[in-house]
């Protein structure tokens, strides 16, 4: 594309007098047609600051418009070929509003421009706020070959994160990179590191709060775990947050390993606890559902045994789901999204249930099914 003027070029070879000429007339097309003209050795402070004054008026006749045509763009595109308008602060200003306005028109067309964005893109990847700007404008289509995070990772990475990572859309896309990566390492792997090598420090308060969010309320299993592991690689995960989500995390129907032992160990010494395990027991009241993956567990024996030891170290959440599980299937109580005990009839008329609860618990729940 640099060489997209050229094909004006006439016979006659400009001088730099020419030039003078044509840039005190204005003549935008003719001086960028010629200005090249200009041997390289002799394209000094007069050229560069006629070259960065037609640059200014022409990018800025484009922006005027009330609608930014290909033709245009891509003059716009050529231009920034050249080094001295590249590094010209006021042309790359109007060269990124040019692109943009360009690309958010012609994506809604029929045959929505995904090359040329790619080309604009490519062709300078430094400036965040263009970054940003871009990823806002492709998030919702599906057809885009860049995605979000290929823009995001700019954005992020730079000072003006703290802006960016308040907004949802972006949050979404870090949050799902971070997962990628957290899959990738592992529980023990250093998610701090990885961290900060994705975000400006500026943007980690946003994060923070995502990750207490979803620790509480997340939108699938593997939210919670990510939740914790990023509070806890920020020094964020004080003793409340590691008692809640130990507890929960047995009953989220667990693979064995380090975080299963922690867990367990952990349900042990909140039994002596009370406070802890009252402040606990709290939180959990206000989840929707209530956290009983593990009642649908296939795994027998690691079912059992989780339940017997949440019968003799944390009998009150077990009181406290079956208490829930028995005014939903009778009608009472306010469930406004729904059965918030969603294995509880698996559970209760299963073979285990008469050895984890107690019978006149089981008794109330079968009165209530009859009805």
């Amino acid at each position: 594309m640099a060489y997209f003027w050229s094909t004006f070029v006439g016979a006659d070879t400009y001088t730099l007098a020419d030039l003078e000429v044509l840039s005190n007339e204005g003549s935008h097309v003719e001086f960028f047609q010629h200005a090249l003209d200009i041997r390289p050795s002799e394209r000094q402070e007069a050229w560069k600051t006629m070259v960065s004054k037609m640059g200014d008026q022409y990018s800025r006749s484009i922006l005027t418009k009330s609608e930014i045509n290909r033709k245009d763009f891509q003059k716009i595109e050529s231009l920034y070929d050249w080094p001295s308008l590249r590094i010209d602060d006021v042309f790359k200003g109007r060269r990124q509003e040019i692109g943009q306005r360009f690309l958010r028109s012609c994506l809604k067309g029929d045959n929505p421009c995904w090359n040329d964005l790619k080309a604009f893109w490519e062709k300078d990847k430094t400036d965040p706020e263009v970054a940003f700007k871009l990823s806002e404008l492709t998030v919702n289509y599906k057809e885009s070959p860049l995605s979000s995070w290929s823009f995001l990772e700019v954005a992020l990475k730079s000072n003006l994160s703290e802006f960016y990572c308040k907004k949802e859309f972006v949050m979404t896309a870090l949050w799902g990179k971070i997962e990628i990566d957290y899959i990738k390492l592992g529980p023990e792997g250093d998610l701090m590191r990885k961290i900060d090598l994705t975000i400006h420090p500026d943007c980690m308060p946003s994060l923070i709060l995502e990750a207490r969010k979803r620790l509480f309320s997340p939108p699938k299993m593997l939210d919670r775990e990510l939740a914790f592991q990023i509070l806890k690689s920020q020094s964020k995960a004080d003793t409340f947050v590691q008692d809640f989500f130990y507890t929960v995390y047995l009953l989220d129907n667990p693979s064995q390993g380090e975080l299963f032992n922690y867990s367990w160990n952990r349900l042990r010494e909140l039994a002596g606890k009370s406070t802890r395990r009252d402040a606990v027991m709290k939180k959990m009241r206000e989840l929707d559902p209530l956290p009983d993956d593990i009642l649908a567990s296939l795994d027998e024996r690691k079912k059992r045994a989780i339940l017997n030891h949440f019968k003799t170290y944390f009998p009150e959440y077990l009181s406290y789901y079956t208490d829930q599980c028995v005014l939903y299937y009778g009608g009472k109580g306010s469930f406004p999204s729904g059965n918030p005990t969603v294995h509880c009839q698996q559970f209760m008329d299963s073979e285990l249930a008469p050895a984890i609860i107690d019978d006149f618990k089981i008794k109330q729940y079968q009165d209530v099914r009859k009805i």
